[in-house]
């Protein structure tokens, strides 16, 4: 019943109506304006507040606080040397594509690290995504004070290998919070042609993981919380992405 609780809880304070579902993939037309000349606004209407350092720090633009089961979660994706990571060194209309965490996993049934980690790839694994090679790695993230490593070591997960359009995810955690355990993860899609890769969206394929595990896993889409982690800057970008993290959480 104590898991039950918490998780009714959860689910009071996960749901953000202003975070929406993208229902096509994008079209890159709109070319980023001179520097200040606009507000950047989220999802859910408020103002973003960016880091202005490219190094992660403890800090608003960084560091989103008090998600209810996850704590204070770092928004970005992250290199060894705890700078922001970019997307695979794609770009975006000659600017460098920053990578957010949009997917949040919680486990409150797992009873240890690698049980929860064995749920959760079982989870990718029903809906195609597999460890694969041949991905840069060497990626970590932040949760509650602690850095956590990409995992499986030195691989990433994808589907879609071999085609037209491939989907990644990349994996960090898990960490333990309060009476679960949490997974961050940032997904993304790429195009990929006899001239090479081109990014193609965030929100298209994490709106399809979301409708993936929810029908066909333990973990099921609980909502969105909205991390403000939207960039748009002549330098860079984070593209299609909401500013938004869509958070599962698992049934026993």
């Amino acid at each position: 019943m104590k898991h039950h609780a918490v998780l009714a809880t959860g689910l009071l304070m996960l749901g953000l109506t202003g975070c929406m579902p993208a229902a096509k993939s994008p079209n890159w037309t709109a070319a980023p304006g001179p520097a200040g000349t606009t507000s950047l606004i989220s999802a859910t209407g408020q103002p973003i507040k960016m880091a202005l350092t490219p190094r992660f720090a403890v800090q608003e633009g960084d560091v989103f606080g008090g998600v209810e089961l996850v704590g204070q979660m770092g928004v970005w994706v992250l290199r060894q040397d705890r700078t922001r990571a970019d997307v695979d060194g794609l770009k975006v209309q000659g600017r460098s594509l920053r990578e957010p965490v949009n997917v949040v996993m919680v486990d409150l049934f797992a009873k240890s690290p690698q049980e929860a980690l064995l749920r959760v790839t079982s989870a990718l694994d029903r809906v195609g995504l597999n460890p694969a090679d041949g991905y840069t790695h060497g990626y970590q993230a932040y949760l509650n004070g602690d850095f956590a490593p990409e995992v499986p070591a030195g691989q990433t997960f994808a589907r879609g290998l071999g085609t037209a359009r491939e989907e990644r995810l990349r994996l960090f955690g898990p960490w333990k919070y309060g009476e679960g355990y949490v997974f961050l993860a940032g997904i993304a899609a790429q195009n990929v042609t006899g001239q090479g890769r081109s990014f193609s969206d965030f929100m298209v394929t994490r709106e399809d993981l979301a409708e993936q595990l929810n029908t066909r896993t333990p973990f099921r889409k609980k909502g969105y919380v909205d991390l403000l982690s939207k960039v748009d800057t002549p330098r860079e970008t984070t593209a299609d992405h909401d500013g938004c993290a869509v958070v599962f959480v698992a049934r026993e």
